[in-house]
């Protein structure tokens, strides 16, 4: 019904300047109930992706605490190149093997820290033997620090290790047989299981030497989203505790990149730590 007060019919079509709200209606702001306007659906903003944040490490108890991958880790065969990464909070001057990938002594890579400080890594162990070597690291002294090794079978030097950003390397033996057919799977405290501290972010590049990006992927001592750095992606990327599900009885890790998964042994929940490099 029309009325008589001048603003007229609020339901169907009026006589004044605000137009028919349900329908089309004379001004301009259009139709509010029966179409949604254009532009900008989200009301509280875009998305987008989470930034990165890094919130949990594994802790090793240095007695049997070790994860092994599900299956050969196959990524590096036949590599000339390769870059390895990862954080390491050790707690106990003990030697310790820290990252292989093989089993028995006929292993791809073999990554060792000396009780007294000198960091170790052997290629194609059994087979050729060759090996980059740092005298002067401090991995013990229970803080946390970042291990970064280099390969590029054709460069020279072939190699390098760097610790915290720094290059460390003392001796170079490498020579330039490609990277052997592996022999077992991926081991993160394998072996002696004497490891004691924490581990967190280990990475691996296939045919990729990154040896003049270390500042990069340092970042001045605090992890940095390696897949979004402007780099090369890792091959395999094991975020430790920020990629793993706890079952009841084990952890397991599936990396970010490449699918392959790790599982651990000997381990309980509690191994999941939030003390992670800042």
């Amino acid at each position: 019904m029309a009325n008589t007060i001048g603003f007229g019919q609020a339901a169907v079509n009026n006589t004044i300047d605000y137009g028919q709200g349900a329908i089309d209606n004379t001004i301009n702001w259009g139709k509010s109930q029966t179409l949604s306007p254009s532009g900008e659906t989200n009301i509280t903003g875009t998305g987008g992706t989470p930034p990165f944040s890094n919130l949990n490490s594994f802790s090793f108890d240095g007695i049997d605490d070790y994860f092994t991958g599900v299956g050969t880790y196959s990524e590096l065969d036949g590599a000339t190149a390769l870059t390895i990464s990862f954080w390491a909070k050790s707690t106990s001057a003990t030697t310790s093997n820290v990252l292989h990938i093989g089993t028995g002594s006929n292993r791809q890579i073999y990554i060792v820290f000396f009780s007294s400080g000198r960091i170790t890594c052997l290629k194609n162990q059994n087979a050729d033997n060759t090996y980059l070597r740092a005298d002067t690291g401090t991995p013990h002294d229970g803080n946390w620090n970042h291990i970064m090794i280099c390969m590029d079978l054709s460069a020279s030097p072939k190699g390098a290790i760097f610790f915290n950003g720094n290059n460390i390397t003392h001796s170079v033996t490498l020579d330039t047989n490609p990277i052997q057919t592996s022999s077992g799977a991926l081991y993160l405290n394998e072996v002696n299981k004497d490891f004691t501290g924490n581990i967190d972010e280990v990475a691996i590049w296939s045919g990729t030497d990154l040896r003049n990006d270390v500042a990069t992927i340092y970042n001045n001592g605090t992890p940095t989203d390696l897949n979004n750095n402007g780099l090369t992606a890792p091959t395999t990327w094991q975020r430790m505790g920020d990629n793993a599900t706890w079952n009841g009885a084990t952890w397991t890790m599936t990396d970010v990149n490449g699918g392959y998964t790790n599982r651990s042994v000997f381990m309980v929940e509690a191994n999941r730590s939030t003390d992670v490099p800042t």
